[in-house]
């Protein structure tokens, strides 16, 4: 059996605070604070998800199939009664979530595959979410007894402190990266990896309107097309690794009585990624306008556009329809696309949406 080493829990209790200044830290000091409970593992995961959790490197495996499984449901009794511990500020252990009568899934079956038996948590609040520091025992270390529980409740004090103090960190970080952009006249939106909005700087907040708006902490588009391509590059975020570029196609948003918005999506690493933000991504809008004469000449002769090709791409870049454009131009439908396929051959671009990005690189 083992117990709680209160003297190395208080050295990692000491080096919480690294984490943030250095959120890439959380794994290292997971670790210490594995060693100083008498675990197997540790991870911090957040109790509405899996966005931004970390785990030590002999539990990830342990989390990975917890998520993908739906451990959350297939023993939801045992989840709720947990959360509604941790949401009360106070520490639950194995023998809290389950009565003697009850059957407990998550206990009898998940555990013993990762060999776990004996579990631990503490919830961690940080800004509205609430977070779990779980905490797994072997057969063999034995289960967390009542005393134990005590020094528990003691180092969830410094567990809440340190998230208060990353999330804040990580909102600042961001902040400070909005407002560089706000300085550029660049309109920016940080959002985590599922999609959720978390900050728009001022530049986007007077973007957002109609065609985007926040609904329910994401963000949504009325433009079904731009709609479907923002999903598909969500997908891609999910699965994209630490450093790895994102190769995703600009956004297109189209917007009544006004030109379109071009979004390009940068993925964010390093100190602006914190587990308790989840930061996956900046979104950059540009709004289109129309740029000047000497602009279209020399894109025009950049690519080999006629007169008549450049006239078309003008308008299309400004938001109108290949049908409007048309009708604008005094042609027929079958010009104009026989004019937009050669322009996409002469830009080498595939689709409308590629070449309005190309051309909204003119503004």
């Amino acid at each position: 059996m083992v117990a709680i080493d209160i003297k190395r829990l208080q050295y990692a209790s000491m080096h919480l605070s690294d984490v943030v200044a250095d959120p890439a830290r959380w794994a290292e000091v997971l670790e210490e604070i594995t060693q100083a409970v008498g675990a197997i593992g540790v991870g911090l995961i957040p109790q509405t998800g899996s966005e931004g959790a970390v785990a030590t490197a002999n539990l990830r495996d342990c989390l990975e199939t917890y998520v993908r499984e739906s451990w959350t449901e297939q023993d939801r009794v045992s989840h709720l009664r947990s959360r509604a511990l941790l949401m009360r500020g106070e520490i639950a252990l194995d023998r809290d979530l389950a009565n003697a009568d009850d059957r407990a899934p998550f206990f009898e079956e998940f555990l013993p595959r990762f060999d776990g038996k004996w579990w631990a948590g503490i919830g961690i609040r940080s800004g509205s979410d609430i977070w779990s520091l779980t905490m797994h025992r072997s057969l063999r270390q034995g289960p967390y007894e009542q005393s134990e529980r005590a020094i528990l409740q003691q180092f969830s004090l410094r567990l809440n402190e340190v998230g208060s103090l990353a999330e804040l960190a990580g909102r600042v970080t961001l902040s400070t990266v909005a407002n560089s952009f706000d300085q550029m006249g660049k309109a920016v939106v940080a959002i985590d990896e599922t999609g959720r909005f978390i900050h728009a700087n001022a530049a986007a907040t007077r973007l957002l309107g109609a065609a985007i708006q926040v609904v329910g902490g994401r963000l949504m588009f009325r433009d079904r097309h731009a709609a479907a391509e923002y999903s598909k590059v969500i997908e891609r975020l999910r699965g994209l690794r630490e450093g790895k570029i994102l190769r995703a196609p600009p956004i297109i948003v189209r917007r009544e009585n006004a030109t379109p918005l071009v979004i390009k999506i940068l993925p964010v690493d390093g100190a602006a990624k914190s587990p308790f933000l989840s930061a996956r991504a900046l979104l950059l809008l540009n709004e289109i306008v129309g740029p000047a004469k000497s602009d279209w000449q020399a894109f025009s002769r950049a690519f080999g556009l006629t007169p008549a090709e450049a006239r078309l791409a003008a308008l299309l870049a400004l938001g109108d329809s290949l049908e409007n454009a048309a009708t604008a131009l005094g042609i027929t439908r079958e010009t104009a696309r026989s004019r937009l396929k050669s322009i996409f051959q002469k830009t080498d671009t595939h689709r409308q949406g590629q070449l309005v990005a190309l051309l909204a690189s003119l503004a």
